[in-house]
């Protein structure tokens, strides 16, 4: 419960209306639950009355003493004449000799003809309560109960962690790092630039990636090159995570733009998996961990749309056709996106030796190991497990990797288990490249005649198993309920 704080009240017996403003004020106060010490209501016969002031301004149960500011006061507290000045005797010197005092609050109830507030020379510097001001006679009055009850209607925050990038072994150099901390600025002053924004990231990103490339040298023993692009792939974290914190700010944003500069994206990644430079020697495993980045890249691309329920620009990308870049590649046929699944088996004899376990795959548990804070397990495995679910309705291949750390019972997720809804169908129906519930139920059902696995399929020795996505999917009751 709050302690019922005690004031003392400071004024001139200027006039009676000055006076009753005074009584009013303090009777408020006490409504209020302040214990109001005043001359009128404390004050006895016999008693001094300059002892009893200066008792009172000094008292330590007094947590605040309130000046009453009109012009009778400030002339007499100028003057050093009469009560007043007796109390400015008292208050003056604590005033100058305590900077910090909080204990005294001038409160102006008179102004002069050009509305300026009638205040001594000893108490210029300090802050005062103006409730001479009827029209804003309320909000003032609020602010005096807090000063009284040091409730204040904006309190300082508790003071927070430093952002950790700040105590890093090796300090952050990426760019992307910067403009993933400039983008909500950027976006509330100029969200017309979010194309130029998004293009910024992505070619900063991709320039970042080149400098992860590894040149083997000397030893070409399994365990050597296994661990060099393993180490290689958990140094190149932080710039993955900036990858899906900024799509994440992206998606969160609502605004609009353009998925060509996605699609483009995707396009130059399978150049890093040849030399960007002229060395006249080289193999394929140097780049494994490129290989590597591309698969997870767009894994992520597909859990943090997923997550944001980007259906469109899941669409955009499952549909449409990528003119992939390579250096020795001049093919110009538009190409799918399942020609971003890459599978690394180079760190495997390296990571089944460290962590002493048999993986059905070590680059799928190199995936989850390294999960960020901003995605949950489920959603990355249901990311993988969707791509793999359009690729084999759309006749592509890409094997979920990840399916065996599925937690969600049967391999069932949100997207497939809400398509009873109309609403959820139209919804989400781009990510099927249908347009109509008919047209998803055959597709399923072709899938289904024309599935060679009907039980599923998955890791050799592994019980778990892909389910196929008309076992996923009620056929029959797609759109039945509202």
């Amino acid at each position: 419960m709050t302690e019922t704080p005690k004031v003392f009240i400071s004024y001139s017996w200027t006039t009676p209306k000055h006076e009753d403003w005074v009584i009013n004020l303090a009777e408020r106060l006490v409504s209020d639950g302040i214990d109001v010490i005043i001359d009128k209501w404390n004050l006895k016969e016999g008693q001094d009355k300059y002892d009893f002031m200066e008792t009172m301004v000094k008292s330590p149960e007094i947590q605040k003493v309130l000046i009453i500011l009109d012009k009778k006061y400030s002339e007499k507290a100028e003057l050093r004449a009469g009560g007043v000045g007796t109390e400015t005797q008292i208050i003056s010197p604590k005033i100058y000799g305590d900077v910090s005092q909080e204990k005294f609050v001038p409160i102006v109830a008179e102004k002069d003809e050009s509305g300026n507030a009638y205040v001594p020379t000893f108490l210029e510097s300090r802050i005062y309560i103006d409730l001479y001001d009827e029209d804003k006679f309320e909000e003032n009055y609020e602010a005096l109960l807090r000063n009284i009850y040091q409730r204040p209607a904006y309190s300082k925050p508790k003071i927070g962690k430093a952002p950790s990038y700040l105590f890093e072994e090796t300090p952050m150099t990426h760019k992307t790092s910067i403009i993933i901390r400039s983008f909500d600025n950027q976006m509330l002053k100029s969200p017309k630039r979010i194309n130029s924004i998004l293009r910024e990231f992505l070619d900063v990103f991709f320039e970042d990636l080149k400098g992860y490339s590894v040149n083997f040298s000397g030893s070409r023993d399994a365990m050597v090159l296994g661990k060099v692009i393993h180490d290689n792939i958990i140094s190149y974290t932080p710039l993955r995570n900036d990858f899906i914190n900024f799509l994440d700010k992206l998606f969160k944003s609502e605004l609009d733009f353009d998925v060509d500069i996605f699609i483009k994206f995707f396009e130059k990644l399978p150049i890093l998996k040849s030399p960007q430079d002229d060395r006249s020697s080289w193999t394929a495993a140097e780049f494994e961990n490129y290989r590597f980045f591309i698969h997870e890249i767009f894994i992520y691309t597909i859990a943090v749309a997923l997550k944001n329920e980007k259906y469109k620009f899941i669409e955009e990308i499952f549909y449409s056709g990528y003119f992939f870049q390579s250096r020795h590649d001049y093919k110009v046929e538009a190409q799918r996106f399942d020609k971003l699944y890459n599978y690394v088996e180079i760190f495997d004899q390296f990571y089944q030796h460290t962590y002493s376990q048999n993986y059905f795959s070590p680059m799928a548990d190199l995936i989850v190991k390294r999960l960020p804070e901003t995605l949950k397990l489920d959603e990355i495995v249901n990311a993988d497990l969707l791509i793999h679910y359009i690729a084999s309705l759309e006749s592509l291949r890409w094997f979920p990797i990840t399916y065996i750390y599925n937690t969600i019972d049967s391999g069932k997720f949100e997207v497939f288990n809400r398509l009873v809804s109309v609403r959820h169908f139209e919804k989400v129906k781009a990510i099927f490249n249908v347009s109509s519930i008919k047209e998803l139920q055959e597709k399923l059902l072709a899938a289904q005649q024309n599935n060679k696995s009907p039980d599923g399929f998955g890791y050799i020795n592994s019980f778990d198993r892909v389910i196929p996505i008309y076992d996923l999917i009620e056929i029959n009751k797609i759109g039945t309920i509202r």
